[in-house]
């Protein structure tokens, strides 16, 4: 037999969300939730993170270009950028800003700071504030493998107490600044000889009066991989360049004690190689594995055409309206018309099976009324899924790579009651991943 799962309201709720991208407004600061699951606001609302990568915001935008950058993000309704307070190598003056102002006295690396460019900082910060923008701020930065990327071995040079001094003067200065989540580390996973950067760190900014949420960023690793379970750590991290990140996604969901986490790291667009859907599968798999978020990454935005890694063409600006930042704003809307918080994931298999290609990736709430599967990319146009929910009573296609209508999802039965449904094919940006939300 064959048959329509469908009603005219749940499809006129369901494409409400490809025409309207407004958020609710954010009171600073977060905090975390009493299930400790997610992320919140000090009124309770829950706090979606859509993130994106702005690591060289300070050293290389003047405030012109700033306020540019962060109108565009929070038109588009992203809530969390992450940013380096200081650059040891990508920015074209680093580690000074682009007019020159460097954050330290010569030759007094994290012991004379100069008030001077933390200003600058501040005024970046609390601009992104304004406009209901968190900012997950790296104080110091060690870089990849403790390289010529980042400060590790100033730091290192340094010692305890000037780490220790330099966190409290930026606790200091940034504890006013309500939208910050510090971000210690930034992708080093150094050995656990060196755990006391991030505590002695952790502890300046504690004494400078920083009261803020705290999270790390490895090295492909997580935050409490990286830096042990300590108690300044409220936020938990996923970094990781795998394909298919679903196992370090469920690492850090079972990981004890509980916190909420976010997939604060993979593979950036216009690297790699990367195409649109790949960027799009890791962060639609973040959130239906239980993260309060997922961070997306451009180049050349996160370096603001600075010093890079990877070739790219044309220029920050016109990156702003790249593929991926309209697709993380259309799963940024998708999700906050859902109830996101009360997603539970499914192990695979549990709802839906699919004979070819990568598994999809579901996610159900408490009390079964909804479940959202994320179908990725295959070679094929069509892909023939088998329904294991046969509480269904509407069911439909949302494209998440375009902002056509949610398209009706037709449900063959069988003698043997089992339920099987095929993907619409290819969606509005050619590719072949579709999501499946039944009701």
């Amino acid at each position: 037999m064959r048959f329509r799962l469908a009603s005219a309201a749940s499809a006129i709720a369901l494409s409400a969300v490809v025409v309207t991208l407004a958020a609710p407004a954010v009171t600073f600061p977060l905090r975390v939730s009493a299930n400790r699951q997610h992320l919140e606001d000090s009124t309770g609302a829950p706090f979606l993170v859509v993130g994106d990568t702005a690591w060289s915001l300070v050293a290389q935008l003047n405030q012109t270009d700033i306020e540019r950058y962060l109108d565009d993000r929070a038109a588009r309704r992203f809530n969390a950028i992450i940013v380096n307070l200081l650059e040891h190598k990508f920015a074209s003056h680093a580690p000074a800003t682009v007019g020159g102002v460097q954050p330290f006295a010569a030759g007094r690396m994290f012991e004379v700071p100069n008030a001077e460019y933390f200003d600058i900082a501040h005024r970046a910060v609390a601009a992104a504030g304004r406009r209901g923008i968190s900012v997950w701020l790296c104080p110091a930065y060690l870089g990849w493998d403790g390289g010529d990327e980042g400060f590790f071995k100033e730091i290192n040079a340094a010692g305890h107490d000037a780490l220790r001094n330099y966190g409290r003067f930026v606790g200091e200065r940034f504890k006013d600044l309500p939208n910050i989540v510090w971000m210690l580390g930034g992708d080093f996973a150094f050995p656990t000889s060196h755990r006391w950067l991030g505590d002695v760190l952790a502890a300046g900014l504690r004494d400078g009066g920083a009261r803020q949420l705290m999270t790390a960023h490895g090295g492909q690793t997580a935050a409490v991989e990286t830096f042990g379970d300590g108690d300044w750590i409220a936020v938990d991290t996923v970094y990781s360049y795998l394909k298919d990140l679903r196992e370090p996604l469920h690492a850090a969901r079972m990981r004890r004690p509980q916190r909420p986490f976010v997939l604060i790291e993979s593979t950036y667009e216009g690297e790699h190689d990367a195409p649109p859907e790949q960027i799009r599968f890791q962060a639609w798999a973040a959130m239906l594995s239980g993260a309060t978020g997922q961070f997306f990454g451009n180049n050349p935005i996160w370096h603001f055409d600075g010093p890079t890694l990877f070739k790219y063409e044309g220029s920050w600006q016109q990156a702003l309206d790249s593929v991926g930042s309209r697709d993380m704003a259309r799963l940024g809307a998708f999700f906050r018309s859902q109830p996101w918080i009360e997603l539970q994931p499914a192990a695979d298999g549990q709802v839906v099976t699919t004979d070819t290609g990568v598994a999809p990736v579901a996610a159900s709430s408490t009390d079964g009324t909804i479940t959202i599967v994320y179908v990725p990319a295959h070679s094929t146009g069509t892909r023939e899924l088998l329904l294991k929910s046969r509480h269904a009573n509407a069911a439909q296609w949302f494209d998440p790579a375009g902002d056509a209508s949610p398209v009706i999802a037709n449900i063959d039965g069988d003698a043997e009651s089992r339920l099987r449904v095929h993907t619409p094919g290819r969606n509005s940006a050619g590719a072949t991943d579709w999501v499946l939300v039944l009701r």
